[in-house]
């Protein structure tokens, strides 16, 4: 079976890891670090909002950008989102009059209007959290900061890691002063993160994936994952970096394979009445996954499981998760529907059908 995300570590990478394989050198404004969460986090902290200060976060979202919100020493405020997996405008002029900071997700690769946005909340500064958003000209260059992921699932999926552009060049002191404080790898936890990753690579392999790794994630999604747990920021892995290097002439290949594919399950899925793609501008869009609306999810996961694919819910437990930041049931009702009615297509490999 096609696994939801993509997770790549080929072996013949592990040359990467010798000290003598060139590392990629950051463009200006360009930091390198362990994960996506850690961009967060820093350029959070770079804010220097007072205790307690008021971040609006998309409710539809990863646990991890909450935590960092928190972790910051700032209070969560969820922002419904629409249809179409944009921010909700009217959610945002209702609750942002009191808000000092906003981060806007750029979820499966579909940009947000941040112009619109901040004109319906000015003033503010504005953090791009592009973990889906790699590889597009109309994400990151908008906000204060954007903050990206080439992690494990992610596009590219190299593994670890994640880069924060710093475009307001006012805050870059702030963050030179917490990079200077943040460690390297050592050489243990290099070793542990390249053993994780082969592993990892093979779990994710068609076969394996059905026979092992999918009982045991059905098994671990019985309980809920935690939604709070300690960002640990690190620069990033010399290994990952000098992966990154190399798989860079190869990005913009994949990005038009993504579109291509994305359009083929477009028009697959294009006559079905209980289904219909989120979307439509797949040419504007790294088609990271593809999001489709369903009346019965349930029905239409196995019958993409008939054909080798796994069709999955991504988030799912993303309710629970701003439970644990203050949440009230109703606060972003539109994003309590989605939950329960999108699948997500895997994009990067095309299927026979």
């Amino acid at each position: 079976m096609q696994p939801r995300i993509q997770v790549e570590f080929p072996i013949g990478y592990r040359r990467a890891f010798r000290k003598k394989s060139p590392v990629y050198q950051p463009k200006a404004g360009e930091f390198l670090l362990n994960h996506n969460r850690s961009g967060l986090l820093i350029a959070l902290r770079a804010l220097q909002l007072s205790p307690g200060s008021e971040v609006g976060v998309m409710a539809y979202n990863c646990h991890t950008v909450m935590n960092a919100v928190e972790q910051a020493g700032y209070k969560v405020v969820f922002i419904d989102v629409t249809m179409d997996l944009t921010m909700d405008l009217d959610d945002l002029r209702r609750k942002g009059q009191g808000l000092s900071a906003l981060v806007v997700t750029h979820l499966f690769g579909i940009a947000n209007d941040v112009d619109a946005i901040r004109l319906a909340c000015p003033g503010i500064p504005v953090i791009e959290d592009c973990a889906h958003a790699y590889g597009m000209d109309s994400c990151g260059s908008k906000g204060d900061f954007a903050s990206y992921s080439i992690g494990v699932g992610k596009y590219p999926s190299i593994g670890d890691g994640g880069i924060l552009k710093v475009n307001n060049l006012g805050y870059m002191g702030a963050i030179e002063r917490q990079l200077a404080q943040i460690q390297c790898y050592s050489w243990m936890q290099e070793s542990r993160l390249f053993m994780k990753l082969v592993v990892s690579h093979w779990l994710y392999r068609p076969v394996l994936y059905s026979i092992v790794t999918l009982p045991l994630l059905k098994r671990g999604n019985r309980k809920v994952a935690s939604a709070k747990e300690n960002i640990l920021p690190l620069k990033m892995s010399a290994g990952i970096s000098a992966i990154y290097e190399r798989v860079l002439p190869k990005i913009e290949a994949q990005l038009r394979c993504r579109q291509a594919v994305a359009e083929s399950w477009a028009v697959y899925f294009s006559n079905r009445e209980d289904c219909h793609s989120i979307n439509l501008d797949l040419r504007n869009s790294n088609c990271f996954m593809f999001p489709l609306y369903c009346e019965s999810p349930v029905r239409l996961k196995k019958e993409m499981r008939s054909h080798g694919v796994e069709a999955e819910t991504h988030f799912r437990h993303c309710i629970e998760w701003c439970k644990a930041y203050g949440y009230r049931d109703g606060e972003c009702p539109q994003t309590e529907h989605l939950v329960n009615h999108l699948l997500m297509i895997p994009t990067y490999k095309e299927m026979k059908l």
